[in-house]
């Protein structure tokens, strides 16, 4: 027999060999992988309630019981109240740079609002008017006076929504990337979107660390500002057991209450004075939403502060900055009333 006869002999037998060692390998990853995401949706890998609280819960945080609603606050300063409200799928941690400027010469009260962090509300979420309920409760129950709102995306349509069911509760409202009506689809990267699909599909119950890693980074104008605790906190108190669920429920209330019509309305009835602090680099609400939010708030003095390489978090993505810019418009507003009313 030749060599070449001999080469090719052993290669014919070397092929179903071969062959074998790659259809094994496969089938290898994709029992690991069935094996991963059934151990996921089982809830094997979500943190405990308990032990986010334990992590997350630390410092000035407390829990305060507004009827039958455990809500998870901080309230730190004395002064002039400003009431924070955060954006959809983060907590109160969003504002912990912008507090610090803050917390020297006002009262600033911060709390998650459900289906969000901390808080628990035993009862399915109605959407955003039922948040602005839980507003007005909140505000009662604490004897809060007249007070500056700063808000954040969907927060900021809430506060919105407050700001113009109550102008004798609010001095002024400052709001960052606001959708006064439904947000267009957002075009994120093949392995966010892909992701996206396994949890809608597979995994409703559970997002992995990574996920937040990158998608945080596309929300970012820079994604180098992302810090590693940013995307830790973020993962931790999203993955709270039936989280996604209530989440899930929020949205569909959301669609029915409020994205049919939008807050178009709410924002002309606000006359109070308006701060818009705008993240050009946005990638969930475009720009030019920041001239529609203009046109709406047509009976409220307005500014409003682009921020040319910000995207859609100028709170955590350029803290200093954005936050320096929202106190020295609320100090300059006209006096507030008493302390702490």
């Amino acid at each position: 027999m030749s060599v070449r006869d001999r080469a090719e002999s052993s290669s014919a037998k070397g092929s179903p060999r071969v062959g074998r060692i790659v259809g094994g390998v496969v089938a290898a990853v994709a029992l690991v992988a069935a094996g991963t995401l059934g151990t996921m949706r089982l809830g094997w890998w979500n943190p405990s309630y308990e032990a986010v609280a334990a992590e997350q819960a630390t410092g000035p945080s407390k829990f305060e019981m507004v009827g039958d609603v455990k809500l998870h606050v901080r309230d730190e300063g004395q002064g002039p109240v400003i009431l924070m409200l955060h954006s959809s799928m983060s907590n109160l941690r969003i504002w912990d740079g912008w507090a610090d400027q803050l917390k020297g010469s006002y009262r600033v009260i911060r709390f998650d609002w459900p289906p969000y962090g901390l808080s628990v509300d035993p009862r399915p979420s109605q959407g955003m008017p039922s948040v602005v309920e839980l507003i007005e409760r909140f505000v009662k129950q604490k004897g809060l006076g007249k007070f500056v709102i700063v808000a954040s995306s969907s927060g900021a349509t809430i506060a919105t929504m407050y700001t113009a069911r109550h102008p004798e509760q609010v001095r002024a409202l400052a709001v960052s990337t606001l959708p006064l009506k439904a947000p267009p689809p957002t075009e994120t990267s093949a392995l966010v979107s892909s992701v996206l699909w396994v949890h809608t599909n597979l995994v409703p119950n559970y997002m992995p660390e990574f996920f937040y890693r990158h998608s945080l980074a596309e929300l970012y104008g820079r994604p180098e500002r992302l810090k590693p605790e940013t995307v830790h906190w973020y993962y931790m108190t999203n993955n709270i057991p039936g989280g996604f669920a209530r989440v899930k429920t929020y949205y569909e209330a959301n669609t029915k209450a409020v994205w049919k019509s939008g807050a178009g309305d709410a924002a002309v009835a606000v006359k109070v004075p308006v701060l818009l602090q705008w993240g050009d680099r946005d990638i969930v609400i475009p720009k030019d939403r920041a001239d529609d939010a203009r046109v709406m708030f047509a009976n409220a003095p307005m500014k409003i502060i682009h921020y040319p390489d910000v995207g859609h978090y100028p709170m955590i993505e350029l803290p200093e900055q954005t936050g320096r810019d929202l106190k020295a418009w609320i100090d300059a507003l006209p006096a507030a009333p008493a302390a702490g009313k």
